[in-house]
Order: structure tokens, then C-alpha cells, then sequence
């Protein structure tokens, strides 16, 4: 594959055909950084047995395969975050059966935490895994992760999170207390004594005291490496999801949080574009990867430690009567099937490691376009995201000014669907996603005009292009 920034945040009209003029100003040594392990996935324990497998010997390659796929390179793997709803629902039992699963309640047995350590240490992606606090059983979750460090051969653990938006149960002095007695109930036992801890994955827009008082008592320990929340978009339709006006909103609860626990000691533990498993012709478009992709850099560039993207799959449970648009991929017999997500993931992955750029966008009355660039400290090249969230028959030419020195052949790396902002069978450069989850596409070389530093193209409906620059 050949494939960041401040975003010049814009809003344009159609004229000439042109709809956005991006100028790539600074990329400082000071610049803020993407963390590498930025990238990352929530899933529900009910999920592990479908995805991952039930043993260590059953696991789906093809999920080893895609999370290969959304790696910038081997020292770029991301984090899965094991939880949602099901981390309070599910209870661990050694000798249980996983016949009876629900979507949001049931049995975790040797074998899911087999797979699912195997997954992770054949793909490199590191772990958090959510511990049951609802069921207010320290000893039911010590004897888990006793189990879960002794099948970590490849050191992949990052923390266990206790509990999953506990503010919807407990107030935050219960909270509190809560947890403490599951701290001691780790440290009680050699095995799982002083692991990193991690919470309090609090609900959306919840009061960030909670993530502060959690941060307060645990970080001076070492034990807790950064504080989880939520956050959805929560918009009710494509229209809605794309203005200016999330991005807003979603930064500003970024700001809270810095100010709670401290800029890059936070992670989204779960976020999405809306709620209670999203909304069809929002949630499964090639329009919702212009916000994923905007919300992911917006996030990096303004103190957000890491995004884990939510997901479930409702196909294996009809008796729950619930469907999962927002989920970015899927696995069905084994087999890896994307929805648009995926590809905004996959085009994202290029910022991983790097700096933002300053960059300032204009000519771009009446139609939204996105603009943010990275810089490769190692090699000074530039990777410059465009992405057109002026939503249907917005299509237009956008040029980016590359700094001094910066005019080699780029390659452009478009992704694209053929329904426009509704589509639903996105790709970029054409190529999809194959069953067996292995992920690549080549991008298109691209010169500058002739005498400049600029480059054009065309960027069509809901769009995004990753241009980058020698």
C-alpha cells in the first residue's frame, strides 16, 4: 500500500467545480502525535465465540488476518477493548458452557479466553478485558483474570477494566468502594497482584468527576495507565451526523476530560456514531466514514489517547430482536465481511505514529471539507486527509499545497462508493475487503501542477482521500 495537523475546518459552496483550496502551513517538531496503539475495537463478550473462536485451536484466522490489515506496521498494533453491556452481564465459570449466550449476558469460559489471547498474540494487538462489576463478586473476577494472566503468553494484557458505566448503578462513592474491593481481590494473589487497572468507562456525557476521582486515587499507585469513557454522536440522521457540529461537540467532551485526568491519559474506551447499535442509512454508509475519520483525527490532535470503535453483530442473536448497523466488519462462518467502517479504519491507520501538520483550508464556501496532514518524523513525507462531508451532489476538484520541497509524485488513496453518501459497498482504489480479512490496495501516483507545490484532484460525495507527499 502507499498511501497529518490541526484541521482546516471548512464550509464551502460548489463553484467552478472547485470546493475546497487546503494549505498545508507547518509541521512543527512540536506538533501533537497519534499515539501507535491509537487504533482500537470494542466487543462484546458475546461476540468472542464467533469472531475469535471457542479454543486456542479454532480461532478464525480471517480476524487475525484483518487486524493484521489495520496495522501500519508491526509496531503499530492496536487495542481490543472486551466489554460493553455484556461485561456486567457475563459471569466467569471454569467449567461452564457458552450454549445458552445472549447478546449481553452469559458464560465466559476457558475456552473464549483462549481464543481470544491467541488472536491477540498472532495479530499483536494488546487487550483490555473487562471485568463483571455489577455483580459486585471480586472473587468471581480475580479467579478470571488469574486465569487470563496465565494464558497470556503473549504478554498482550493491557489493563483490566473494571466495570462497565457503573454511573448507571452505583453513585460514585459506591463507585469507588466498589472498586477498591476488586483491586484488593487482585492484589491478593501473587498472580494477579499490581496488573494495570483501568475504568471507569463512564456513559455518555456523564459527569467526568468520576473518570477524576478514579484517576486520582490510582494513577500516583502506577497502577492505571489511563482513564476510559464513552461517547456517541448520537445523531439522528446522515445530515445531522455530518456537520461541523459533532466534531464540536465531541472535542469540547475532550477537553473535559483533559482537564479531569490530563491530555493523552484518557482512551475512548467505546465510541460510535450512535447508540444502542446505530441506524441503518447512518451508521453503514460510505457518508459515516467522513465523521469516523474526522472524529478519529479530531480526537488524536486534541489529547485522546486511543479510540476503540464499538461493534457487535445482532445475525447471532434474533431472539434479542436487536440489529447492529454501526459495526464496522463482521465474521459469519468464519469468514470477514466489512461494512464502510472498515475502510475508514483502514485509511486512518496511515496517521499512526505521526505529527500534526498545520493547515489552513479555503475557497470552500457552502460545502463542508475536512482537511488535516500528518508528518513521518523518519522520512518527512506528508499524509494529507481530505474528506467531503457536504453529504449528496456535493462533488467537486480539491487541491492541497504541499510546503517548500515537498513536490515528488504523491499517490492519491481514495475511498469511494458507487451509491455516493448512502452507499454500502465502499472500497478504496477500488479493492475491498476479501473473506479471508487479508487487506491491501494500491494508490494512484499523482505529480503537482507543473511549477507548485500543489496537487489536485477530484473528491466525490462523502469521500475522503489520503494524498500522501514525498
Amino acid at each position: 500500500m502507499t498511501a497529518g495537523s490541526q484541521s482546516g475546518q471548512v464550509t464551502a459552496t460548489l463553484i467552478a467545480g472547485h470546493i475546497a483550496d487546503s494549505t498545508i502551513v507547518s509541521c512543527p517538531d512540536t506538533g501533537a502525535t497519534v499515539a501507535t496503539d491509537y487504533l482500537g475495537l470494542s466487543i462484546e463478550w458475546s461476540m468472542i465465540q464467533y469472531w475469535f473462536g471457542t479454543s486456542r485451536t479454532s480461532i478464525n484466522t480471517s480476524l487475525v488476518n484483518l487486524l493484521n490489515s489495520l496495522e501500519l506496521s508491526s509496531s503499530t498494533p492496536g487495542v481490543l477493548r472486551i466489554g460493553g453491556n455484556s461485561q456486567d452481564g457475563y459471569q466467569w465459570n471454569q467449567q461452564g458452557s457458552t450454549a445458552g449466550n445472549r447478546l449481553f449476558s452469559g458464560t465466559i469460559n476457558p475456552g473464549l479466553v483462549d481464543a481470544l489471547f491467541e488472536v491477540a498474540a498472532r495479530s499483536g494487538w494488546k487487550v483490555i478485558l473487562g471485568l463483571n462489576l455489577r455483580n459486585n463478586n471480586p472473587g468471581m473476577a480475580q479467579s478470571l483474570a488469574k486465569y487470563v494472566v496465565s494464558q497470556d503468553t503473549g504478554r498482550n494484557l493491557l489493563a483490566f477494566e473494571i466495570g462497565n458505566e457503573p454511573n448507571g448503578y452505583l453513585s460514585g462513592s459506591e463507585y469507588l468502594a466498589r472498586y477498591q474491593t476488586y483491586v484488593d481481590a487482585l492484589d491478593n494473589d501473587p498472580a494477579t497482584a499490581n496488573k494495570l487497572i483501568t475504568g471507569p468507562a463512564i456513559s455518555e456525557n456523564a459527569d467526568v468527576t468520576w473518570a477524576h476521582d478514579l484517576w486520582a486515587k490510582y494513577q500516583g499507585t502506577g497502577r492505571m495507565p489511563f482513564a476510559t469513557w464513552h461517547d456517541y454522536a448520537n445523531a439522528p440522521n446522515l445530515g445531522s451526523l455530518l456537520q461541523t457540529s459533532k466534531i464540536t461537540e465531541f472535542t469540547s467532551r475532550i477537553g473535559a476530560m483533559n482537564s479531569a485526568v490530563g491530555t493523552q491519559n484518557h482512551r475512548m474506551g467505546e465510541g460510535n456514531d450512535t447508540g444502542n447499535g446505530g441506524l441503518d442509512n447512518v451508521s453503514n454508509v460510505m457518508g459515516k466514514t467522513a465523521w469516523l475519520i474526522d472524529t478519529l483525527l479530531a480526537g488524536a490532535a486534541n489529547g485522546l489517547r486511543g479510540y476503540n470503535h464499538h461493534s457487535w453483530d445482532g445475525y447471532y442473536y434474533p431472539a434479542d430482536n436487536r440489529t447492529c448497523w454501526y459495526t464496522p466488519f463482521v465474521i459469519r462462518g468464519g469468514q470477514a465481511s466489512p461494512r464502510p467502517g472498515f475502510y475508514a479504519l483502514a485509511l486512518f491507520k496511515y496517521a499512526l505514529g505521526r505529527r500534526f501538520c498545520g493547515v489552513s483550508t479555503a475557497n470552500a464556501s457552502g460545502q463542508l471539507v475536512r482537511t488535516w496532514c500528518v508528518r513521518d518524523p523518519a522520512t518527512n513525507r506528508l499524509y494529507a486527509y481530505a474528506i467531503n462531508k457536504g453529504g449528496t451532489g456535493k462533488t467537486g476538484t480539491v487541491s492541497i499545497i504541499a510546503p517548500a520541497g515537498h513536490t515528488g509524485t504523491g499517490f492519491l488513496n481514495m475511498m469511494t462508493d458507487g451509491g455516493g453518501c448512502y452507499g454500502k459497498q465502499t472500497g478504496i482504489q477500488g479493492s475491498v475487503l476479501p473473506a479471508n480479512g487479508s487487506f491491501t490496495w494500491t494508490g494512484t501516483a499523482i505529480n503537482p501542477v507543473p511549477g507548485t507545490t500543489r496537487y489536485e484532484f477530484t473528491l466525490r460525495e462523502c469521500s475522503t482521500a489520503l494524498l500522501s507527499i514525498p
